[in-house]
């Protein structure tokens, strides 16, 4: 049900307080209640906000999964569009630090465009956000199971089905994450070391390995497979890799100082995972002598280069990579369910999305939605593969696939529609800051950039089910913006305790 919360006009000077302000009656109750409120201040530094973006934008699962397809698009300079992936990201996480720098919120991407462009529009961004990052985070708990199977497959003779694996790793992250932000990212950066420590490790490994032949070619434009549009094939890809990096500005009300703090974890983790992706591809090449021919074959060319260079010890790389999906699963499941915390708690969203846990301060109902609309699309994916007699095909990396596609689609236009708000949230908000480079040029850019995945994504002639995902994504900007319109018939201040704050709690 959809609902607004009371309160008050403020001027554009107010905003920043405001903002951190939101919130409204708490409810009475016994402790453990949900009740609407505000998030925890203060809990959260740049190196908490770094970690927790860091293992969001998931250095180990997107790799082993993406990498493959990438150098078969674009050859064995691969590397050449993660690096431009990576500037692309960079110009989308300044258009988002410009808004964070001026009105920290866990909206993130829901506050700022329904500031500049209004209740409809944010309503719009809102049901956008909530099904992109939904569906793109549906692989993220298929693969949380799918990888245990694999691997337990892989080093024994157990056949487990991914499926419940997958329900009962999921449902643990979310209990995790339930628990508070602190505990969750402490946990995240635990992992994230020790994912790292063991990717870096056979990385160094092969390239000892392989010192005699080692070569300047996956940097060498000319070995790009068919050059630009060699680039271009791959970008879409090299680009989810890099999907987490806005992590960050959904922590920022719980975070010390949130207008530097958030932009600089935004630089820092985008700069770390750019060159993590980079130093892991190369070590991969590497280890495959640089044949493209025999990395396409190979579902994880990561795992098979570690199984060759350690032996019985490669065992390490597949945990690592378990580990890097429930981390990347807690962290993208918190930052994710706060932005649809703060739609439910402004009236963007249904109300009850914009609730809190008494004792934890965690938006456990935005949490529980996530998982159970994301474990319900796996429950669908399965049931229609037996239903339809394709269930050779019920393959974990398959759904993985699908889901970070179609997701990434629907994302790609949260991010265009954070592009066109910055330059009029700026202008009306906070003239005196208005900047033609940071706050015009530096969009469009951004903008620009987005062009590219979006061609590619949407062609058409693609392999089923890819070919229609571009429509499923039409279907969803038309039903979002049919339902705002009914939110707004209903609800005509629906989205204004954005720019406002409400009464103090009795």
């Amino acid at each position: 049900m959809w609902r607004t919360v009371p309160h008050r006009p403020t001027g554009p000077g107010e905003a920043a307080t405001a903002r951190s302000s939101v919130t409204t009656v708490a409810a009475r109750g016994q402790a453990g209640q949900l009740r609407a409120g505000q998030l925890r201040t203060g809990q959260l530094g740049t190196v908490d906000l770094t970690v927790s973006t860091v293992a969001n934008i998931g250095p180990g699962i997107d790799f082993y999964f993406a990498f493959g397809v990438i150098v078969v698009s674009a050859g064995v300079a691969a590397p050449l569009t993660i690096l431009a992936a990576g500037l692309a990201v960079a110009l989308l996480a300044t258009t988002v630090a410009e808004f964070t720098r001026a009105e920290p919120s866990a909206g993130s991407f829901i506050t700022y465009v329904e500031t500049a462009l209004g209740p409809r529009a944010g309503v719009v961004t809102a049901l956008l956000v909530a099904v992109g990052y939904t569906v793109a985070m549906t692989g993220v708990f298929t693969m949380s199971g799918g990888l245990l199977a694999m691997t337990l497959a892989h080093y024994t003779s157990l056949n487990l089905p991914w499926g419940p694996l997958s329900v009962v790793l999921t449902i643990a992250a979310i209990w995790l994450t339930a628990r508070g932000v602190k505990l969750s990212t402490s946990a995240v950066g635990i992992a994230l070391v020790a994912q790292l420590a063991i990717m870096v490790a056979v990385c160094v490994v092969v390239l000892v390995d392989g010192r005699g032949h080692l070569s300047g070619i996956p940097f060498s434009w000319s070995h790009l497979t068919g050059g630009l549009a060699g680039l271009s094939t791959g970008f879409p890809l090299a680009l989810y890799m890099f999907i987490g990096w806005e992590n960050g500005p959904a922590l920022a009300e719980e975070s010390r100082d949130p207008t530097r703090t958030v932009p600089r974890a935004l630089y820092l983790s985008i700069g770390i995972g750019a060159v993590l992706f980079v130093f892991f591809a190369y070590a991969t090449l590497t280890g495959y002598h640089y044949d493209v021919a025999s990395i396409g074959p190979s579902s994880v060319p990561f795992l098979t280069v570690a199984d060759h260079a350690l032996g019985g010890w490669a065992v390490l790389a597949w945990v690592a990579g378990i580990v890097s999906v429930l981390s990347a699963l807690v962290a993208g499941t918190s930052s994710q369910a706060r932005m649809l915390f703060d739609g439910g708690r402004t009236g963007l969203l249904p109300a009850r999305l914009g609730r809190l846990r008494h004792r934890s301060d965690t938006p456990v109902n935005a949490l529980v939605f996530m998982a159970v609309v994301g474990l319900g699309i796996i429950g669908i994916w399965w049931v229609t593969h037996l239903l339809t007699g394709h269930s050779r095909g019920m393959n974990p990396v398959g759904l993985y696939a699908e889901s970070s596609t179609m997701g990434t689609i629907v994302i790609l236009l949260v991010y265009l529609l954070t592009n066109i708000a910055l330059p009029v949230f700026i202008w009306r908000r906070h003239r005196a800051l208005f900047s033609p480079l940071r706050h015009v040029v530096v969009p469009i850019l951004g903008s620009a950039v987005l062009v590219v995945p979006f061609v590619e994504l949407c062609q058409p002639g693609q392999p089923s089910p890819y070919g229609i995902f571009p429509f499923i994504a039409l279907g969803v900007v038309a039903l979002a913006v049919a339902i705002a319109g009914l939110v707004l018939h209903r609800h005509p201040s629906a989205g204004s305790s954005e720019a406002a704050a409400p009464p103090p709690a009795a």
